[in-house]
C-alpha cells in the first residue's frame, strides 16, 4: 500500500478518535452493509433477467397466459386490418 494512503488512513481514523485497527473494521463493516443494501435492491432485477435468459428461445413470452376478450380481439384485428377471428 503507497505510504500516502497509509498516512491518510492513519489521519482520518485520529480525526475519528480511533486506532487504525477499529478505523478499517468500521469503513469495511460500512462497506459490507452498502454492498448488501444494492444487493436486496436488484436482487428481483437480477432474478428476472436470469428467468428471462433461461427462457430465451423457448417461445415463452410475457403474458402469453392473458386471453383476450371478445372486443379486444376485435380491436386487434381492426388495427391490423383482418377480420376478426373466431
Amino acid at each position: 500500500m503507497p505510504s500516502e494512503v497509509r498516512n491518510r488512513i492513519r489521519e482520518h481514523a485520529a480525526d475519528a478518535g480511533l486506532d487504525v485497527s477499529t478505523f478499517l473494521t468500521i469503513a469495511a463493516q460500512a462497506q459490507m452493509d452498502q454492498q448488501d443494501r444494492v444487493r436486496r435492491i436488484f436482487k428481483p432485477f437480477e432474478e428476472a433477467r436470469a428467468e428471462a435468459e433461461e427462457n430465451a428461445g423457448t417461445g415463452t413470452w410475457a403474458g402469453d397466459e392473458i386471453e383476450l376478450t371478445r372486443d379486444e380481439r376485435a380491436e386487434v384485428a381492426a388495427i391490423l386490418g383482418r377480420p376478426l377471428p373466431r
